[in-house]
């Protein structure tokens, strides 16, 4: 079966399954290209709604295009290619439609990116349909994009999709949009929302396709809060009736999650209750409340349901902790789940499964990325793919989870990577801050710390008081902590990782991006002799210029409302402000500094990043200084990436390798 499966699929588009049996072994020599190229193969297999094809991206000629494979004869067809794009986000309509996107991927800058639209065709290759132009085509006829999201199909014959449009509600401050029924054959819809409750944002439907329940945030007019209200119906034609309200900025906002397949048990995720986690709920209808907690977690919110539309089951929930964890509801998922996790010890599985086929992806420290196909019948496990097969023999860095006590007793996770083969005793630290700042690292393959770690370096991520997923405690611990307690948890760290040993204390480096390049800049200047360099990419260097660049995106209610809490509010807080800006506080600095923006930025508009370059030159720091043109908030094109990885690298060797002054100490 595994010999026959690639010999038929994976010999003719896309075998590489082969390479997966090498031994692997440090290699500190995987050149610095390999890190930062895109993957050989996009996204997982997907099955079909009857589990019978799955439709995959494959490599050819240089694009990804859509092949589908009847898992029956094995026997691959290409149904979708294009030289110019990539195809992106394949989905089945039904067992014989797919539809799917363009990109052109990381051959081009952010600025040059005009993809999207929405394209549908059969699984022969017949009855191809345009049904969104692309962003280019938009632009071209000087029209506006109209993009769907897709809710749902309609079922496993239908040609139509559920979809939702922002048409109507375009110019709504916090979103308003309408569902609609597409027919992937003709590109005509029908509107389903007449009776649209207000300007909502989410919607959700029971397992009939009825839309049961829509989310609407709004201002509230009394005090310029941003105000959640949850509307809810019985069935089609029901009146409309408010079940939840909360202000966003209170974290007890609901989040709707999903029917039970009787299509009257609503589940719901939150903070209910007094608790600090988000957990999921039954909602109860009688007492206008949560009922019945179903799934949580002690260390981070839950807010994912799984749902198995085929055999009508609610399987359990996806939890983004330090690690990610699945709890499985039904038996046979949990038993298949850890049958799973056996055949591959310490690695991390995910699946899909549809009638007996099961699309199995696995990932590991040494493991980017590699895909299986399951039969249940047979028991027959198959390699498809590994995503990158340049890192196949090789040996990557482990990604280990600690945790620390601040100075205040604040517990601060962390991801804490070791380089390979070297024992973990006096090395050199990168500590790499995430952006954000309310927001979070993720446990997995990371192309810049497995860069770094290949080198040598210790790489220390820590989620700081701000970050979000652990909690809303640990959140709001960092409202208006910009350069103060935040800056201190990343110190902290640092210096715990010195007193085990592990760091030499005078080869530290801090780099990151965005909020990140903030906490490098802030962190040069409150600890000017803890760090040797900094790298900043994209980064804040004035906390009060996110409300006064006014060409930025970060305007409008949520800044005015959720921002002035998190970050200050620029009409009572100017004392915080100055004391909290990286650039009026620049000459404290004394580590050289690695710069770089892009032109089109406009989360962070360049002008942070050349007043700080001004402001360090004029008083005779070193400065190394790169623009990336046509790049926005990152680094899109894939020249871009390996040049940054090499031009980070670089300077971090300069300045706390094993050649730099600071190692000779």
């Amino acid at each position: 079966m595994k010999k026959q499966f690639c010999k038929t699929v994976l010999a003719s588009i896309l075998c590489v399954a082969g390479a997966m049996s090498l031994p692997a072994y440090a290699d500190k020599s995987i050149p610095v290209a390999d890190f930062f190229k895109k993957a050989q193969f996009s996204g997982r297999p997907v099955l079909s709604p009857d589990g019978q094809t799955m439709a995959v991206l494959v490599p050819r000629n240089g694009r990804f295009a859509l092949a589908v494979i009847p898992l029956s004869s094995r026997q691959p067809k290409v149904v979708a290619a294009d030289v110019d794009w990539d195809i992106v986000s394949p989905r089945w309509v039904n067992n014989q439609r797919l539809v799917f996107s363009l990109s052109r991927g990381s051959d081009v800058v952010m600025e040059d990116n005009d993809g999207g639209g929405l394209f549908a065709v059969n699984v022969d290759g017949s009855a191809f349909r345009k049904l969104v132009p692309t962003l280019k085509d938009a632009r071209s006829g000087h029209i506006a994009y109209k993009p769907y999201s897709i809710l749902s199909r309609v079922d496993d014959v239908s040609n139509d999709l559920i979809v939702v449009n922002n048409q109507r509600g375009r110019d709504a401050q916090l979103g308003a949009s309408d569902v609609l029924r597409l027919d992937t054959t003709t590109g005509k819809t029908k509107l389903l929302t007449f009776d649209n409750p207000g300007k909502i944002g989410g919607w959700l439907l029971d397992h009939n396709n009825v839309i049961r329940v829509g989310v609407s945030n709004s201002v509230d007019p009394d005090n310029k809060r941003i105000k959640q209200t949850v509307y809810y119906r019985d069935g089609e034609g029901s009146a409309w009736k408010t079940i939840h309200q909360a202000y966003l900025d209170e974290g007890k906002e609901m989040h709707p999650l999903g029917f039970d397949f009787d299509n009257k048990t609503l589940l719901v995720a939150g903070r209910f209750n007094g608790r600090d986690k988000s957990a999921v709920y039954i909602w109860d209808f009688a007492k206008q409340t949560v009922g019945e907690m179903v799934a949580d977690h002690p260390d981070a919110d839950v807010s994912d349901l799984e749902l198995d539309l085929q055999r009508k089951k609610l399987i359990g929930v996806n939890v983004e902790a330090m690690t990610p964890e699945s709890i499985y509801f039904d038996e046979d998922y949990a038993k298949l789940d850890a049958s799973l996790r056996a055949s591959f010890p310490g690695q991390r599985v995910f699946f899909e499964w549809r009638g007996k086929n099961v699309v199995v992806v696995v990932r590991g420290d040494n493991n980017v990325g590699s895909v299986y196909f399951y039969d249940t019948e047979k028991k027959a496990l198959e390699p498809i793919y590994v995503a990158k097969p340049e890192f196949e023999g090789k040996k990557l860095s482990a990604q280990k989870v600690i945790n620390y006590t601040a100075r205040d007793g604040l517990n601060i996770p962390a991801y804490l990577t070791l380089p390979e083969g070297t024992p973990a005793k006096n090395l050199p630290l990168v500590a790499y801050i995430h952006g954000g700042p309310h927001a979070r690292d993720s446990y997995g393959y990371d192309p810049m710390t497995q860069l770094l770690a290949s080198r040598g370096y210790v790489v220390f991520q820590p989620q700081f008081r701000m970050s979000t997923g652990f909690g809303w405690k640990h959140h709001t611990a960092g409202w208006k902590q910009w350069g103060l307690t935040m800056q201190d948890d990343i110190t902290d760290g640092i210096e715990n990782l010195v007193k085990q040993g592990i760091v030499d204390k005078n080869r530290v480096c801090i780099i990151g991006a965005s909020y990140g390049g903030y906490a490098t800049m802030y962190g040069l200047v409150k600890d000017p002799d803890l760090y040797k360099c900094g790298v900043n990419w994209v980064g804040v260097t004035d906390v009060k210029m996110l409300f006064t660049v006014n060409w930025s995106d970060m305007s409008g209610p949520y800044m005015d409302n959720i921002g002035t809490k998190m970050h200050g509010d620029p009409k009572t807080d100017d004392a915080y402000f100055h004391k909290v800006s990286a650039i009026e506080n620049a000459s404290k600095i004394k580590a050289p500094v690695l710069m770089a923006y892009g032109s089109e930025d406009i989360r962070v508009p360049l002008i942070h990043g050349e007043k700080m370059r001004d402001k360090l030159r004029s008083q005779g720091n070193t400065v190394d200084w790169m623009v990336f043109t046509g790049e926005g908030h990152g680094w899109a094109k894939e020249s871009n990436r390996i040049l940054w990885g090499e031009s980070v690298l670089n300077f971090i060797d300069k300045y706390i390798g094993d050649n730099s002054p600071a190692a000779k100490k």
